[in-house]
């Protein structure tokens, strides 16, 4: 097996989706979903069974779209013979990773060096204590894979992911099972991973697409219901949040209240007069989003 290059490709990917769709039997998986992206980190937040994984499933070549198109650096992932420079380009975490219980932490990354062709022992494995010290395993290198934690075997499954600096990352709920110190590291080394790569992740929760990402795609039921910074999408909910001295849930308008700890609730919808506004959050714009609250509103 010939050796090659540690950097597959000079500089971000440049991944582009168009009208892709996917069926699983009568299930809609994805429906229409068009996004690009050309570096830094971009989320895709939803609820569970929203199509994310689908569409990063699709992204990493393992699954392909019944329609649509998908492409990265021009190549098409779905031909069997440009996917082959896909993956070159590519490390992919997936949700759920299956390792060898026996082996090491040093080998586990090791081997995925070998598939990526990253050159002789001497160069690959600089390359994979790299990624071993990005995820924060150096000193697990020779520990069984068996005897690690939960949070430490995703963070060994990210450092597969990152072993070889791809110019494409992709992530499926990366932080799942870290705790906060282990998501703060995440967080770093995927802010400067975004500096020279293509970093697209998956995720439910509002407050680590916030914390990742400079640009968030919503799904919602296999379609992208919103895209844009998180930013563009906490401003949606300007005006339709609300503090008020009791839930009001019967209230006409008002989708979702709940009980703060100074006693107040706080609501979002569409407010009633002579309340006090207060300022969203991205988790109260996400809320109205796919709380069938109707389209937002501008600032009151």
């Amino acid at each position: 097996m010939r050796g090659r290059s540690l950097v597959a490709a000079s500089g971000p990917a440049a991944v582009a989706v168009r009208g892709v769709g996917r069926r699983f039997g009568a299930e809609v998986a994805l429906d229409d979903v068009s996004l690009s992206a050309h570096g830094g980190v971009v989320a895709l937040l939803g609820p569970n069974g929203a199509g994310k994984t689908t569409l990063l499933r699709c992204l990493a070549t393992v699954g392909r779209p019944d329609v649509g198109t998908v492409h990265v650096d021009g190549f098409d992932a779905t031909d069997t013979v440009q996917r082959i420079e896909v993956r070159r380009r590519l490390g992919y975490l997936p949700q759920q990773v299956g390792f060898a219980e026996r082996a090491t932490v040093f080998d586990v990354v090791d081997h995925v060096g070998i598939l990526k062709e990253l050159g002789p022992p001497r160069v690959r494995h600089v390359a994979v204590v790299r990624a071993l010290r990005d995820a924060g395993l150096v000193s697990l290198a020779g520990r069984r894979v068996g005897t690690l934690s939960g949070g430490m075997r995703q963070r060994l499954g990210i450092a597969q992911a990152l072993v070889g600096e791809p110019s494409l990352l992709l992530l499926d709920e990366p932080a799942n099972g870290l705790d906060p110190e282990e998501r703060l590291r995440l967080r770093d080394r995927l802010s400067e991973v975004g500096e020279r790569a293509t970093v697209v992740l998956s995720t439910h929760l509002t407050e680590e697409a916030a914390a990742f990402s400079q640009v968030l795609y919503v799904l919602v039921g296999g379609r992208i219901v919103h895209a844009g910074t998180p930013a563009d999408l906490t401003a949606t909910a300007r005006g339709r949040v609300w503090i008020d001295s009791a839930p009001r849930r019967d209230v006409p308008g008002v989708l979702r209240s709940w009980r703060l700890p100074s006693g107040a609730y706080r609501c979002i919808g569409d407010p009633p007069s002579g309340v006090v506004l207060d300022e969203p959050t991205l988790e109260d714009a996400y809320l109205l989003l796919v709380g069938g609250c109707g389209p937002a509103r501008g600032p009151q």
